[in-house]
């Protein structure tokens, strides 16, 4: 587990991919992308004796990992496969532009010594960066295969009683990470981390509360969720 922290200065966990299990994505990933332009080669040649179709249904591999990591929550299908993913340092969900950076540094994470760029980079790097990743302030993690792409839902019923009205200030972001902080307490890892955020929320809104950490942050939940149905 790797510590970091957001924007919002609290500190959680992070399981992080191992070198394998990327390599492993990367060559899933290749062996999709080959026999998939082979099927596409065998059906449009025949069609297209100068093969100009041909060319114009395999340009669009080249933006493979760019189109599947930022449609699929940052999960290609070789990452899918082996429960990874890429987030930003602080946990949440990258933007097109980081999505951007990872992929035109591909050129020399991937191309250049054959891959030895990316391998060293996150061998050495404290985050297992590669320089991509760097570049665009990501790292790849481990997901539960059962939650993979998802986030802990919470409830938000109709006779809710909402007991801190305040948490109304908060934004979606902010109650993501609260959700994935939580749902990683469950798997058993991220207790300081789930007690940090828990501290941080009551000192931010001066809230008093005997409620345990866990209990507070999904009342904190539930009220969020309720007010924004209320109010949507």
């Amino acid at each position: 587990m790797s510590k970091f922290v957001t924007n919002q200065n609290i500190e959680i966990e992070l399981e992080l991919a191992s070198l394998g299990e990327r390599i492993l994505a990367f060559f899933i990933d290749a062996i999709i992308i080959f026999f998939t332009i082979l099927a596409i080669i065998g059906v449009i040649s025949e069609l297209d004796p100068d093969g100009w179709i041909v060319i114009a249904f395999i340009i669009p591999f080249m933006f493979y990992s760019l189109l599947f990591e930022y449609f699929g929550n940052g999960q290609s299908l070789g990452k899918r496969a082996m429960n990874i993913k890429v987030v930003k340092l602080d946990g949440t969900t990258p933007t097109v532009g980081s999505y951007l950076l990872r992929w035109l540094f591909r050129l020399v994470d991937i191309y250049v010594l054959y891959g030895g760029v990316s391998i060293i980079s996150i061998i050495v790097t404290e985050n297992g960066q590669r320089v991509g990743d760097l570049a665009a302030g990501t790292v790849v993690i481990k997901v539960s295969s059962a939650n993979s792409g998802a986030i802990l839902k919470s409830p938000a019923e109709s006779d809710h009683v909402v007991t801190f009205p305040v948490v109304k200030q908060l934004t979606d972001q902010q109650i993501e990470l609260m959700k994935k902080a939580l749902e990683m307490r469950r798997k058993g890892f991220n207790k300081e981390g789930v007690a940090s955020l828990a501290e941080k929320l009551k000192e931010k809104f001066q809230i008093e509360t005997d409620l345990p950490d866990v209990k507070f942050l999904y009342t904190v939940i539930a009220d969020y969720e309720h007010i924004a149905n209320q109010e949507f």
